[in-house]
């Protein structure tokens, strides 16, 4: 299911991965509603406006509380439970007892953020991520949610099957041919995470296929993308 969002949040590729992971895993997805991504009001350096993480871009994306802050601590809990080892900052403040702050800062968890910016953290979860991380998380979650299940084999004619065995010269010259390559255009509203999900492929692999690609963040309408 899609997140519930505000009108005037965008995100790019790493962000939408953050949404994915929430999306696909945390079991109270149905409460989360996003109040800020690239749009975010912390300043011109901000992992809101794509900074780095050793070498990976970054986004930001922040949760709405609003007078909820048991919904608060039950994301903010739950991040830090299954993948707060992946995380470049995580933020939140409730007054609850088992809330220790949840606080990572740089990858690292802290005790605090200071009392300042504990404080504007009250009505909100803020979660910092790079592509990197978002990745190794999915891939956690997915393990250990069980995976998708692999497809049928689809099981070969036993007339097709003698025809192969009958001509392995012809087999063996099959596997040296290569696959044509493929190509995506750009359209408007394409991100890189939705491009890598319709040819089943990943942001990374897309990277490495396009050199012209600096920033996932950063693509261009009409832009020719290998995708194969």
């Amino acid at each position: 299911m899609a997140l519930r969002r505000w009108s005037a949040v965008r995100t790019g590729p790493t962000g939408d991965g953050i949404l994915d992971l929430i999306a696909r895993y945390y079991p109270k997805r149905a409460e989360v509603y996003v109040t800020s991504g690239m749009d975010g009001d912390h300043g011109e350096v901000s992992h809101h406006y794509g900074l780095h993480h050793r070498g990976s871009p970054t986004a930001a994306i922040d949760f709405g509380v609003g007078a909820d802050a048991r919904m608060g601590r039950d994301l903010a809990k739950w991040i830090e439970d299954e993948f707060g080892d992946l995380c470049v900052e995580l933020i939140h403040t409730t007054p609850f007892a088992d809330d220790d702050g949840f606080y990572v800062k740089n990858g690292k968890p802290i005790a605090s953020y200071g009392a300042a910016t504990d404080a504007a953290h009250a009505d909100h979860v803020h979660l910092a991520m790079s592509a990197a991380q978002v990745a190794k998380a999915l891939a956690r979650l997915a393990k250990k949610a069980g995976g998708a299940a692999p497809g049928p084999a689809r099981k070969r004619a036993p007339r097709k099957a003698a025809k192969r065995a009958a001509t392995p010269k012809k087999a063996a010259t099959s596997k040296k041919s290569l696959p044509p390559a493929a190509y995506h255009t750009v359209r408007a509203g394409d991100t890189l995470t939705a491009i890598a999900g319709r040819y089943q492929t990943t942001v990374p692999a897309l990277v490495k296929l396009n050199p012209v690609i600096t920033d996932p963040d950063l693509i261009q309408i009409d832009q020719r993308l290998r995708v194969s």
